[in-house]
């Protein structure tokens, strides 16, 4: 349960953190920290099913949950960025 925690908050905390420093119309605050945590709950299951129980199981799938997180506010700038193109 920690590490599913875990993978929420440092996914909707670095979602937030890009969501800031991208700057696109439409990708807010909210939207980072949904998508970002929602990223890193998908990348942590991946990392999870990749190495199930070893030593450094946890650690891998922090590792996953942060490139999963990373993953989902690329997409969600990819779909705001066109979004924006195509009211122009």
């Amino acid at each position: 349960m920690f590490a599913f925690l875990s993978w929420i908050v440092i996914g909707a905390t670095l979602g937030a953190i890009l969501a800031a420093l991208w700057k696109v119309r439409g990708l807010t605050l909210a939207w980072g920290f949904a998508a970002g945590g929602v990223g890193g709950v998908v990348g942590g299951l991946i990392g999870r099913m990749l190495v199930p129980q070893q030593v450094f199981a946890d650690g891998l799938a922090l590792l996953a949950a942060i490139a999963g997180a990373v993953a989902a506010m690329g997409i969600s700038r990819a779909l705001f960025t066109k979004e924006r193109s195509e009211t122009r």
